[in-house]
């Protein structure tokens, strides 16, 4: 442990406060590394608000104390101004989201890099290019509305704050990130990462999506590949054919919608079609001829779940009621995926994510994808402050009590109570 930093050069800059420069300093002294008086070969120690992700050599105090409480030195990189660099996650919603603290850090850095100065305003055309570089997800006017609102009068301790915040998010992230990239890593076996040329050549290569149309594979082999795992009746892999003949017959760039996706998978197709048994009521009567008897179609109705609307006669959203947690099958997730995006006009990767964020909350779900914000909607951000806890698969309400009564969700977008975090946790484990 004496010998932690031994062979290591720290230069302690002159951001830091004295009580924390001196404290700083016994530490690596303490641990076998040496406190040069010259910056020239050494590790510069700054404070948060100091970080330049053109500067890697200027490096936070909390690699210090990270990495002697770790027993391990710790990647400088993820202590320096190069976290910024880093993408902001992505989400797929037409919502309005929220900024939070790593957003903040985010605007602030990128300001800073251009010689802002607090109080000092900054012109609309410096944030075209934070829109560019993709500083955060949201637009440029609504950065620059939100800078000059919210952070250009902070101080500079206040944006200390901020930033030390979003350094620390940032960095759980990118460890969680590489962690889940070690684990595939190691769950893929030594002989597929190099396959023979006998498996190579029997892998089908993916159609790209160039000017030329897919081939039209005659025989056999193209009624194989229509195939699917769930068993089908007749009428629907003749309709399955009458797609694919379609699409294949079309020149030029081809592309396959959502609906096609859709209509190509019998389970959905079948859930779909009591939704159009008004059309196929009425083409039915349409096709039978008026004898002046009447006439009824015998073909089984399917009941469909509704999910419950959340709006008003105004158009305004209501609270939205809780509901108890239930274990939906993989047939009923699809089902009530299929119906999001059909009340919201949302795509798949945009209803799936809410319902992640939401817990699994279909009424929720359906709230956020219609514009509201709902309360107990959670954030990455949020979910980061969690993963101790989601480590531990036999978590239980006493623990995740004791981590509220210590303060570690103080630092959450939104106050939630133990069983709130609880139930959040029992539903990413």
């Amino acid at each position: 442990m004496a010998a932690l930093f031994r062979g290591l050069k720290f230069y302690l800059t002159r951001t830091l406060e004295r009580d924390t420069a001196d404290k700083v300093q016994d530490i690596i002294e303490k641990h076998g590394g040496v406190v040069s008086a010259s910056p020239v070969g050494a590790m510069q120690l700054v404070d948060y608000e100091k970080l330049d992700s053109r500067r890697p050599e200027w490096v936070s105090i909390d690699f210090i104390e990270e990495s002697v409480a770790s027993g391990t030195l710790q990647d400088p990189k993820k202590y320096s101004g190069l976290v910024f660099n880093s993408k902001p996650i992505q989400l797929k919603t037409k919502a309005r989201v929220q900024y939070s603290s790593e957003d903040d850090a985010r605007l602030l850095h990128f300001a800073k890099l251009r010689g802002w100065k607090s109080m000092n305003s900054m012109p609309p055309s410096t944030w075209k290019d934070a829109e560019s570089e993709q500083v955060t997800n949201h637009s440029w006017q609504s950065m620059y509305e939100h800078f000059k609102k919210k952070l250009q009068s902070k101080t500079p301790k206040e944006q200390r704050a901020i930033m030390a915040k979003a350094v620390v998010i940032i960095r759980t992230r990118l460890r969680s990130q590489e962690a889940v990239e070690e684990e595939k890593q190691e769950d893929v076996p030594a002989e597929a990462a190099s396959p023979t040329p006998a498996e190579i050549a029997r892998e089908v290569p993916p159609t790209p999506a160039t000017s030329s149309p897919p081939r039209n594979h005659n025989g056999k082999k193209a009624r194989q590949k229509r195939k699917r795992a769930v068993e089908s009746s007749p009428d629907d892999e003749e309709e399955m054919e009458r797609i694919d003949d379609d699409a294949l017959q079309v020149p030029g760039i081809n592309f396959r919608s959502a609906w096609t996706e859709v209509a190509l998978d019998p389970r959905r197709r079948k859930y779909l079609l009591p939704l159009f048994q008004d059309s196929r009521e009425k083409g039915f009567r349409e096709n039978v001829p008026d004898t002046g008897e009447p006439v009824e179609n015998n073909e089984p109705l399917t009941e469909v779940p509704e999910l419950e609307d959340n709006t008003d006669s105004n158009g305004e959203e209501q609270p939205v009621r809780e509901v108890n947690a239930q274990f939906a099958t993989e047939t009923e997730t699809e089902k009530f995926i299929c119906q999001l995006q059909l009340e919201t006009n949302q795509d798949t990767s945009c209803v799936v994510q809410a319902l992640y964020y939401c817990s699994g909350d279909m009424n929720m779900a359906q709230a956020f994808l219609k514009g509201a914000s709902p309360a107990g909607m959670w954030s990455p951000d949020d979910d980061l402050l969690l993963v101790s806890l989601v480590a531990d698969e036999n978590i239980d309400r006493s623990a995740v009590a004791a981590a509220v009564a210590r303060g570690d969700f103080e630092s959450m977008q939104t106050p939630r109570d133990t069983d709130e975090i609880l139930a959040r946790v029992q539903f990413l484990l």
